[in-house]
């Protein structure tokens, strides 16, 4: 990680985007040697999702998420994803009763398959089981297909 830029002995306030990226490549080939890119950046969605489930906040969370449902964690998941910073734009469309269309505008690259990953976890985590198909847009937009 060091050699693309990140030194967690020495964190700074903020990293731009394309750094994140970059780790997570770095990642997929050190926990997912044998995988594609695609589904290396799913797996490490999932990961992070659990990960942040073992935080303090993520604990509350994730009490919370089956309560919620997964009409209104993806109504509300846009939200989620705001930064003050943030050239991320996202979009919760419902085409169904149990169908939606997560619109992503990036600006710059960002990796669907690792959303798709945290989505498939998180949609889980609201007693649901998830179907998610990538559609890529361009390189800066894609959307996600979501049925349970």
């Amino acid at each position: 990680l060091r050699e693309v830029g990140f030194d967690r002995e020495d964190l700074l306030p903020q990293y731009p985007l394309r750094l994140f990226r970059q780790c997570l490549d770095v990642a997929c080939r050190h926990f997912y040697p044998g995988m594609t890119v695609e589904e290396g950046r799913r797996r490490l969605g999932h990961q992070f999702a659990q990960g942040f489930c073992q935080t303090v906040l993520g604990r509350v969370v994730s009490v919370s998420l089956p309560l919620l449902g997964p009409v209104r964690f993806l109504k509300k998941f846009p939200e989620h994803l705001r930064f003050d910073s943030s050239p991320i734009l996202v979009n919760a469309v419902q085409v169904g009763e149990r169908q939606f269309r997560m619109e992503f505008r990036t600006g710059m690259g960002l990796s669907p398959y690792f959303l798709r990953g945290i989505l498939e976890e998180a949609l889980r985590m609201t007693r649901s089981t998830p179907s998610i198909r990538v559609v890529q847009q361009s390189p800066i937009s894609f959307d996600l297909h979501i049925t349970w």
